[in-house]
């Protein structure tokens, strides 16, 4: 069962409360103090969580001078917990009071797209005043659990205004909004000399490959559309030789293989995560020939990943115009969104359909 911890606004009440000594004063020193107006029965209601959350109760009501409230041994220790809850919250938001600068969340492989943001800005008036602030999250936080917990979760809280990644969860929709900036797909990094210039999924299967953890967005795709599609499977204990966030370390061991001409394992990656590692980027350098990505499809099917740009609901009108520079920028980087091969141009058969892994995206 969930536990239903009071939150901020609970210890706010409940402090309130102990304060005023009875719940029709609290009343009056929540609108008055906050602006906040809440009924007497919603402070009820409020008192009975938190006695439900600690056991028993917090406070003996109507026994003390006046027929104010008492603090029970529990209570009091409880009124500790808010006050720590209180000033955390009081900390964070004094931080964030001290600059006006937006501050944007992502991962480490979208530097290409936030580097261009950050200094299309720093030209904007007025001229090199930082407007934006980024912050890299790891790349161990691309799992769909941690980058809830890291990005999507101090949106709601205004820590952050907006992220790039996956599109927000169910739970989240009412209060985010996204749009799509991009869609990459799954590409694998095999020898230059493989004769095609893209993969089938059933082949792929057959190989031992490096490929990203279980709960990536890539895993999970790659997982149901073999399963979905009903690909002879041997089993992930005979296909897969590492499940790793740390790509660049295993596509430069895989890379000196096939520079060597000896056999080696397959790299399974999104064509965003890739691209840093291809011919002209930042570590395509020496070597890179005697590699090269090709895309993983079934049939006519490529594997696709939406990545959206997400802020608060309603979005600011201060985001927009960010928001319009992003995609502007990621249309400008057609390369993220992978290779260009014959499956996706083809004229004996129709165009692919992306193919999407399933939510939380």
């Amino acid at each position: 069962m969930r536990d239903r911890a009071p939150d901020e606004w609970d210890c706010v009440v409940f402090m309130a409360v102990v304060e005023a000594g009875t719940r029709q004063r609290a009343v009056r020193l929540l609108a008055d103090r906050y602006d906040e107006h809440i009924t007497v029965e919603g402070v009820r209601s409020i008192l009975l969580k938190i006695n439900r959350w600690l056991g028993r109760p917090a406070l003996r009501e109507g026994v003390g001078p006046r027929g104010k409230a008492e603090l029970t041994v529990r209570g009091r220790r409880f009124q500790r917990f808010c006050e720590r809850v209180r000033s955390l919250y009081q900390e964070e938001r004094g931080r964030l009071a001290e600059s006006d600068v937006t501050r944007l969340v992502c991962l480490p492989h979208h530097a290409t797209i936030v580097k261009t943001l950050y200094v299309e800005t720093l030209a904007q008036y007025p001229p090199g005043e930082e407007k934006v602030g980024i912050e890299e999250l790891q790349q161990s936080d691309r799992g769909t659990e941690s980058f809830f917990d890291q990005a999507f979760w101090p949106l709601t809280t205004g820590t952050y205004h907006l992220a790039i990644g996956q599109p927000p969860p169910a739970e989240f929709r009412e209060e985010l909004q996204s749009d799509l900036l991009y869609e990459s797909q799954l590409e694998v990094l095999v020898p230059a000399e493989y004769p095609g210039d893209a993969m089938p999924l059933a082949e792929f299967v057959r190989s031992v490959s490096h490929v990203p953890p279980k709960d990536s967005r890539a895993r999970l795709l790659l997982e149901e559309r073999i399963a979905a599609n009903r690909v002879d499977d041997p089993g992930e204990e005979r296909r897969v030789a590492s499940a790793t966030y740390e790509i660049g370390s295993v596509i430069e061991r895989v890379a000196l293989l096939h520079e060597c001409g000896l056999a080696s394992p397959l790299v399974l990656a999104p064509s965003d995560i890739a691209l840093i590692y291809k011919p002209g980027m930042r570590f395509g350098g020496a070597g890179v020939e005697h590699s090269k990505w090709v895309p993983l499809h079934h049939e006519t099917e490529r594997l696709t990943l939406e990545v959206h740009v997400t802020t608060a609901n309603p979005r600011p009108n201060h985001l927009r115009p960010i928001v319009a520079l992003l995609k502007k920028i990621c249309a400008d980087q057609p390369r993220l969104r992978g290779e260009v091969t014959s499956i996706h141009h083809h004229d004996d058969i129709e165009p692919p359909r992306p193919v999407h892994a399933l939510d939380p995206v």
